[in-house]
């Protein structure tokens, strides 16, 4: 797996400015966040965590029980016994009060009970915002990086409006350049969610 500076070379030579003359490092950073955002919608890791239930509670911060990052919850099982090839019977109703506050709707929770929750959390690229570790696979990070070159060519159409010292064409060139990779880049995680979706329903399909 490569780390940020890996990507940001990447992006530098995709760009054609791997001497940082264009761009800094910093700036290419932070396109490859606004990339590696975007993909995390479209594609994020999926994980899950069991929680301890505790009688007559119903609300859980997910952050205090170590669920974070989170971007989204798809499924809460419960009661869930560690186990179970399959959901419940009846997979339990529930709603978020706020960013990380699971309410499970429900007539009763007894002390011990499993709460099982289906959840997805942003990629990481070791050596951005802190990450230890990429968890991206080869070719997310080559989308990654399409999608951070789109992103830094329109930076830099934006800023170049107006200066002096630029060509008259380079600000629309630019944008041209960073419009036609970002629909590239987007149009990419279209196609890999796609096929994801794909994967899903045939995987749980044998469940039914």
């Amino acid at each position: 797996m490569s780390d940020l500076t890996t990507i940001i070379a990447h992006v530098a030579a995709d760009l054609k400015d791997v001497d940082n003359v264009a761009w800094s490092a910093a700036e290419l950073e932070r396109a490859v966040r606004w990339a590696l955002h975007e993909l995390s919608w479209a594609l994020p890791q999926r994980a899950t965590a069991t929680l301890v239930a505790e009688e007559g509670v119903r609300e859980y911060n997910l952050a205090v029980m170590g669920i974070e990052p989170l971007l989204f919850i798809t499924e809460v099982w419960h009661p869930y016994t560690p186990g179970e090839p399959k959901c419940p019977p009846a997979c339990a109703a529930w709603r978020l009060l706020d960013e990380d506050t699971l309410f499970l709707d429900v007539e009763a929770v007894h002390a011990g009970e499993g709460i099982r929750i289906f959840y997805a959390r942003p990629h990481t690229i070791e050596g951005l915002d802190g990450a230890l570790a990429t968890s991206l696979n080869p070719e997310g990070e080559e989308v990654v990086a399409m999608g951070a070159a789109g992103h830094a060519a329109l930076q830099r159409a934006q800023e170049a409006i107006g200066q002096v010292n630029v060509t008259a064409g380079a600000p629309r060139l630019w944008r041209d350049w960073g419009e036609a990779r970002l629909g590239q880049f987007r149009a990419r995680l279209n196609q890999l969610a796609r096929r994801e979706m794909q994967w899903r329903e045939s995987w749980t399909a044998g469940w039914n």
